[in-house]
Formats: structure tokens, sequence, C-alpha cells
């Protein structure tokens, strides 16, 4: 804090105590002056009672004219009364009977009360009775002198009280768990907003004091305005009504004050910092409307009756009692309060002569004391309860970073529910590995939080929790924020108080990974039975023609077989080995392919050539098998980048695939789409078809549908399988469309755009 800051907070202190201190003054001459007034009214009354009891022995003497006895009357009242003058004027016979005897009376004065009493007998007057007092000599009457040393008095006594009210009656234990006891300290919480520096931990407390403030204001603003208005109406007759309406105005005005903060802040969440000048304006707030209500029991309570006297009384010494509980969160409000309300009253009392304003003297100083004694234990135990609750919020974060960073360094996390199976503080990364965005997973319930109850896991979840059942590493499916499927080990232990509690873990990589193994080992048994399938049908469709070719061999070197039989013999065996290439030429082929080590040459064709080519070459074929190979040209030019040895053969495989499953006199057509994007040629027939699941298994090589060795159709299942392999080469699409005994339709497409195919060996 900078020399002006601190000037600036020198000049607000000096400032209100100075404002105060002129008030005091200002009400101790009024005290004064009201003292002497409420003396006057005092010994006027007590003169009354001595001249009824004179006039009393004195009627009866007048109408016995006994002067003698009559003057020996006066003389003994006036001895037992502490009256200066007292005679009485006989109207009948005009003699004046005094006493002291010879003494003449010298009228009423700033110095001296006089009374005249009319002497009456039925309806006829029989004198007049005069009694003097002297104020200056009654013992009654109090010079200025004495009221300052009264109230000097009274008031020392009441800061004495308050003194020992907040030093000595504590009596909870100081917190061990605190290195300073000035926190618990109720006379350094009362200087700290004053200071220039305080203990840190009043700056932590400041907040929570605040708060308590503004939490209670709004009732206790209320419950001023309820008082003040009481009160107003049970003297409105008796107190001039300026001074009521001036003070409704300024009590009204601060309750008023007090009300827009709380309805301003009501709603507010806690402030982090409050600064020393907040709890001074609330000091010097609670100061003036603790003067006000001081000035009305004060004040008001010379020109009132002793009824009202009693009202004002009960509800200055309330208003004291129900504000030092209400501030008691900042003591130096509290205490600024309270002293506005007492002083004045002490002083009040103090003053004033009678035996009942000494005992509310006394009363004042002992409510003092005890209120200090109240307000000390208050503010010793919020300090407590907030610096606990402060220090258990910082083991909270603590313990809450801790366990954020063990979740984030590590694949668990911990999660908890209550007795509902709601979530507690669910952990961020839960939230993203269950698909919520974070802070939306709390007060769900475990059970609804998958996007699809029936998903890998869920079913024995739902279980364990239906049933009360611990759970230890049940793995179930979910989908995390990212759309990204991920596999979550969970276990949990049911409470004793009926929620649940447990961990979590992302063994995702550890389930890819197994998924993985599994395919990989289906594949591998897949591969073996392809490859059992491959031998079974390459031994079968090798050992066909080469039992043809060693037969007829055979035939040819141990026989002598005639010439037109030796030509049937060669061209058979011929066929066989043309037969066996072929075979070996596919294999050859789709090892080529699987091993991406084909090479394409590539150039600009015609599709309709390349048709027209593999039509006239299966021509024969479709001869013999009955079959009608029927071809719909294009309308337009039909031109692709494509290697056209190999798109022949594409056309070959397929074209005589279609042949060979069509019964005779079923249809193969042959169709030529343009599309935008690619040129696509479509291959129908009217065959024996393929059953849906069945469509997969003929894209594989060395598979077939049947794959028995008493096939009905031979071939070793290569030619679709290398018809595809070549067009996934050329960037083209392959697919085929099969039902049952309806027919297949192939589905050719090669690209139109200049993207040169994979695999490509340039020519020339």
């Amino acid at each position: 804090m900078t020399a002006t800051d601190r000037k600036l907070v020198d000049t607000q202190v000096y400032a209100f105590f100075a404002a105060v201190l002129v008030v005091l003054m200002l009400l101790f001459g009024f005290f004064i002056d009201s003292a002497d007034s409420e003396q006057r009214r005092l010994v006027q009354v007590e003169m009354s009672l001595v001249a009824r009891e004179a006039a009393h022995i004195a009627v009866p003497q007048l109408r016995a004219n006994n002067t003698d006895v009559l003057q020996s009357s006066l003389d003994e009242i006036l001895a037992h009364h502490d009256v200066s003058y007292l005679a009485v004027l006989d109207m009948r016979s005009g003699l004046t009977i005094s006493a002291p005897a010879g003494a003449k009376a010298t009228g009423a004065s700033s110095d001296r009360m006089s009374i005249t009493l009319p002497l009456q007998s039925g309806d006829q007057r029989l004198g007049t009775l005069v009694l003097e007092k002297d104020l200056m000599k009654s013992s009654e009457a109090q010079s200025v002198g004495k009221h300052l040393a009264l109230s000097l008095g009274a008031l020392s006594a009441l800061i004495a009280a308050a003194w020992a009210g907040l030093r000595f009656f504590v009596i909870t234990r100081r917190s061990k768990d605190v290195n300073h006891a000035r926190p618990f300290s109720t006379l350094a919480a009362i200087t700290s907003p004053f200071l220039e520096r305080d203990h840190p931990d009043f700056a932590a407390l400041r907040p929570d004091q605040v708060a308590a403030i503004v939490r209670q204001s709004g009732f206790t603003m209320a419950l001023v305005l309820s008082n003040g208005a009481f009160l107003v109406s049970s003297i409105w007759s008796q107190v001039p009504q300026w001074i009521l309406i001036t003070w409704v105005g300024v009590v009204g005005s601060l309750a008023i004050a007090s009300l827009r903060v709380w309805l301003r802040n009501r709603h507010r969440p806690l402030p982090a910092e409050v600064s020393r000048a907040t709890l001074r304006r609330i000091t010097y707030q609670a100061g003036l409307l603790g003067l006000a209500w001081g000035i009305a029991l004060s004040v008001f309570f010379a020109s009132v009756d002793t009824n009202s006297r009693f009202v004002l009384i009960a509800l200055g010494l309330g208003m004291a009692a129900g504000g030092t509980a209400t501030l008691a969160s900042v003591p130096s409000a509290a205490l600024a309060f309270t002293s506005a309300i007492l002083i004045p009253a002490l002083l009040r009392f103090a003053t004033l002569e009678g035996d009942g304003f000494a005992t509310l003297a006394i009363l004042c100083i002992l409510f003092a004391g005890s209120m200090s004694a109240f307000l000390a234990q208050a503010y010793h135990s919020f300090a407590r309860n907030v610096l606990a609750r402060q220090a258990q919020a910082r083991q909270a974060e603590t313990i809450a970073l801790v366990l954020n960073t063990y979740e984030e360094q590590a694949s668990d996390w911990l999660w908890e529910t209550d007795d509902k199976q709601r979530f507690v503080s669910p952990p961020e990364r839960m939230e993203h590995l269950f698909g919520h965005k974070p802070g939306t997973l709390a007060n769900l319930k475990l059970t609804a939080i998958s996007p699809d109850s029936q998903r890998e896991g869920w079913p024995q979840l739902m279980h364990a929790f239906s049933n009360q059942e611990n759970f230890r590493s049940l793995v179930i499916r979910t989908v995390d924020l990212d759309g990204q499927d991920r596999w979550i080990s969970l276990s949990g232990r049911k409470q004793e108080e009926g929620g649940w509690h447990g961990v979590g873990s992302d063994v995702t990589i550890r389930e890819t990974a197994l998924i993985q193994l599994r395919d990989a080992m289906e594949e591998a048994k897949s591969a073996s039975r392809a490859t059992t399938a491959f031998l079974a049908a390459t031994s079968h469709e090798l050992r066909t023609p080469l039992n043809a070719i060693i037969g007829f061999s055979q035939l040819l070197e141990s026989v002598e077989v005639p010439p037109e039989k030796t030509k049937d013999y060669l061209q058979t065996i011929s066929g066989a080995g043309t037969h066996l290439l072929n075979i070996v030429n596919g294999i050859l082929e789709m090892a080529q392919i699987e091993a991406g080590q084909k090479t394409l040459r590539c150039e600009e064709i015609d599709v309709v050539n390349v048709i027209q080519e593999a039509i006239e070459f299966l021509s024969l074929q479709s001869e013999t098998a009955g079959t009608n190979l029927r071809f719909t040209h294009p309308k337009i030019a039909a031109t692709v980048t494509a290697d056209p040895q190999a798109l022949r053969q594409v056309l070959l495989n397929v074209i005589g695939n279609a042949l060979k499953f069509t019964p005779a006199g079923g249809v193969v057509d042959i169709e030529v789409v343009i599309e935008d994007e690619e040129t696509v040629v479509v291959i129908s027939d009217t065959g024996i078809g393929i059953a849906k699941e069945d469509v997969k298994r003929v894209l594989q090589p060395f598979a077939q549908v049947d794959d028995r060795l008493e096939r009905r159709y031979d071939g070793t299942g290569l030619g679709l399988p290398i018809a595809k392999g070549l067009i996934d080469i050329h960037n083209g699409s392959f697919s085929i469309e099969s039902h049952p005994g309806e027919g297949t339709r192939v589905r050719i497409g090669l690209p139109r755009s200049a993207e040169m195919p994979r695999q490509i060996a340039q020519s020339g």
C-alpha cells in the first residue's frame, strides 16, 4: 500500500471518529439541558406532594383559627422536607403564617421554584398556601462538573466491560492447525480494516464476512424498518413531529441503501477477494444506523411518558442485541452499531436523577459486557468454521489435482455414483471416452450413458447393477466424443450408503490387438482352407490333363497306332498340355497380382474392339453350350487408357464364366455404359446365379461355391479373382449382383480420367 493510500485510510478513520465525537458532544450538551429540565420536573412533583400534605394540615387549623398550632405544623413540615419557604395566607383575617417565622416569599426564578395552592373548605375559600424551594441548594441538583464526572465514569465502565468481554470470555479453544491466533482475536479483527497491513488470514476471511452480512441484510433491514415504524407510532403525539420525520428519513435512507445492496448481490457468487475498504464502509454504515437508534433512545427519552420510555429501552437494547448477532462476522461493524446505541443511552441515564436511572446505566454497562462476550464468541466460531472450510477446500483441490494428474498420466481413472446411481464429479477423460462433453456426464446414471444398451458388455453391466452385484474387469464397448469405438474395462463395488465406486480403464489398444489377432487367425485359417481347396482343385485339374498326356503317350509307345488315331491322340495330348499351361498361367497370374508385381502396358484403346475380340474368341464355346451371346454397342465412342491384353483377359474370364454357368438356351448380354467418371462394361447372364453370402467367396482365389472334388463345373476358381485384381490395378471398380436361379450381373468400371493406373510399365 502506498503512502497516499495510507493517508486516505487515516483520513476516513479520523473523519468518522471526529463526526462521532461531535455528535456525542452535542448530545452531552442536550443531556445536561434536558437533565436540568428533568430535575425541575422531579422537584415540582416533590413540591406538589409537600404542598398537598401541608394543605391537608392547614385547612382544619384555619377553620378552627388555631394560629399557634398551624405555625407549629408548618415548622415541622419545613424541618422534614428540604424546602426554602412555606406560608399560609388567611384570607379572612389577612394574617400570614410562615415558616421560618417572619420570612417573606421571593417568587419563582431561575434558582428557585414556587408553588401556590388555594385552601378551601367546601365552597368556601379559606386562604392560600405558598411553597418555595431553592434549586441551587437542593442536594439533587447537579452541576455541570458532576454531570461530566458521572458521564466519564459510566463511559469508562462501559469500555472496560466491553474490553473484558472481547478479551476474556471466548470459551472455545484456539485451533491448533492455525499458526497464528490473530484471526481468532476479536480485538485484532476490529482494528484490521483500519490498518495498513494485517494478517493474511484476515484477507481470506473477508469474502465470507461480506457474504454473511449481505445474506442477512434483507431480513435485518426489514426488521429495522418495522421497529422504526412501531417506535414512531408509539411516541407520535409526545415528540415534535419534525424531529420524528427527520429521524425516520435518516433511518429509512440507511435501510433502503442496505436493501439495494442486498437485492443487487443476493444471487451473486462469493467474491474471490474483498478489500479492507469494504469492511470500513460496512462499519461506517453500521455506526450511523446504530447512532440513529442511540439518538432515538436518548433524545426521545426526555419527552415521553413512562410507558413510552419502557418501549424505547426495549427497542434500543433489542436492536443492539440483534445488531451484534447479525454483524458478528464483521466485529468492527458490530461494535460500532452496538456502541452507537449504548453510549448515548448510557450518557442519558447517567445524567438523570432518580432511583431507576442509575439502575439503567448499570444495565447498559452489563449489557455492553455481555454483548462483547457474545461478539467475541460468535466471531471466533465464524472464523474457525470459515478457515476450516477453506482448509478442507484446499485439501479437496490438492486431492483433485493429484487425482487429475494420476488420471492424465495413467490409463485408469476413478468413478463414483450416489445412492441413485448418478455420477459424482466424473473425470473429463471418462466423459470423453463415453462420448460426452465435459460437464455433461455429472448426475447421469451409469446405465444411461451408452448409446446402445445392447453393445458388447452392457447387458452384463445392467445385470450387475440390477442385482446389486460387484463386478470386476468388465469390458464394455462405447463410442468416444470423436466418434471412435472404445473398449472400457470397469470394476465396481457397492457402497453401504447405496452408491457405487470403482476404477475404469481404457483398454482399446488391448482389445483392438485381440481383435486383430483373431482376424489374423481367421485369415490364416481362411488361407489354410483356401490352400487346401487350391490343392484339391489344382490336383484335380492338373491330374486330368496329365493323365491324358501320360495315357495317350504310353499308347503311342506301346502299340501300333493307326495314322488316323495317332493324329487324334496327338491332338488330345496337345489340348491337355494347353489346358495344363492355362492352369499354370492362371496360378502365376494370380500370384503376380497378389504380390503386387503385375505390370501393365497401357495405351488408349476402344473398349468396343476389345469386347468384340473376346466375343469372337468365345463364339465356339457359346455355340457348344447353346447359349445366346449378345452385345449392345454404345452410341458414343468408349475410349479408355488401359492394358489391352489385361482387359481382354478380364472380359474372357468374366464372359467365359457366364457362359459356363448359363444353361443351354440362356442369354449372356454385354453392354457398355458411358458415365461421368467411368466407362462401365455390364455382363449379365440368365445362369444359375450365386447366393448373396457366396458373392464375396467367389472373388477369393482358388475358391468356388462348390469345393467338392466331384464338382459339376470344372475350373480352379481363379477367373473372377484374376479379373477383379486386374481391374483394381487399373483403379477401376468390379462388383457382382446375383440371385440364385435368376442369373448374375457383373459390373466392370474403368476410369475415364487422366489418372494412370497403378503398376504401369511404360511402353517404348
